[in-house]
């Protein structure tokens, strides 16, 4: 089995005003545009909300799936409520239209994560799966607790409908806990420290909250990344998946694989052909 290292740390950068005026605030986790390092992770916003009201507009995404994990608060549109643990997992697909009279509560805090599709997936129906944070499997060991939203740990297997292979797990660790997630070796993925301190990988990276460690593929076979807890504990997200080598352009909410096919989603979207995320809710794991 390969012995995972963390080959480079970014962080979270300051957050900064986003699109939903003075009480809203962002930063970027993954940045868009280093494709080839972060396949098949496109994005991942980090959405803050300092008051309540509504937040953003409705609007369309095509060729790509979005998972938004709720960290706090609530959010709730018109196709149901995410409350604090759940997680949002939208493939877009052909093409969908989203997030119709947002509403948020104050101290809100998602991530929000673009996934490239597989080119043969790329335009597949739609779906809005729920994943309720209450109702995911648990991996326990002496002084852990992950909770599985997609891919599988142990006996935990998630009932994630997955059209890029993507493991998704919620990691909590008590003061000097040790542990070794194990995933495909072809996998590339990245923690995101959210409370604490954790020491990751053979190389022992120190990860603290607002860290970014990532670890690329290794080859063929199975791996694990090493988790060791600091003095208070920590928290973090992990989130692998199955890189897909593939080419893709993008431009405002769509990722396409040429600028035909792009320009094919914007016609359909101008036609009204993309159906509603609210009138597809929920297919829920509850």
């Amino acid at each position: 089995m390969f012995e995972r290292s963390i080959d480079r740390v970014t962080r979270i950068p300051a957050l900064e005003p986003g699109f939903g005026g003075e009480r809203h605030q962002a930063a970027l986790v993954v940045a868009p545009g280093e494709l080839a390092a972060t396949d098949p992770f496109f994005l991942m916003a980090d959405d803050n909300i300092t008051l309540a009201g509504s937040f953003g507009e409705a609007h369309p995404h095509a060729g790509l799936e979005t998972v938004t994990f709720m960290l706090n608060g609530t959010m709730e549109d018109t196709g149901g409520r995410l409350e604090e643990g759940d997680v949002e997992w939208m493939t877009a697909g052909s093409g969908i239209v989203h997030a119709e009279n947002t509403m948020v509560s104050t101290g809100m805090r998602l991530f929000q994560l673009w996934l490239i599709l597989p080119e043969a997936q790329r335009n597949m129906p739609p779906r809005v799966q729920i994943l309720r944070g209450a109702a995911m499997p648990i991996h326990a060991e002496p002084g852990v607790m992950a909770k599985v939203y997609s891919g599988q740990l142990g006996e935990a297997a998630a009932p994630t409908m997955n059209a890029v292979p993507v493991t998704l797990i919620d990691i909590w660790l008590e003061p000097g806990a040790v542990f070794a997630p194990q995933l495909p070796a072809s996998y590339n993925g990245f923690v995101v420290g959210i409370d604490g301190e954790v020491e990751a990988g053979i190389t022992a990276e120190v990860l603290t909250n607002g860290a970014v460690g990532w670890t690329g593929p290794l080859g063929d076979g199975a791996s694990s990344l090493s988790l060791r807890a600091g003095d208070s504990g920590a928290r973090l997200l992990l989130y692998a998946g199955q890189p897909q080598n593939i080419s893709v352009v993008a431009q405002g909410p769509f990722i396409a694989g040429s600028r035909e096919e792009l320009a094919g989603y914007y016609d359909a979207y101008r036609h009204g052909k993309f159906p509603h995320a609210g009138t597809m809710r929920p297919v829920a794991h509850a």
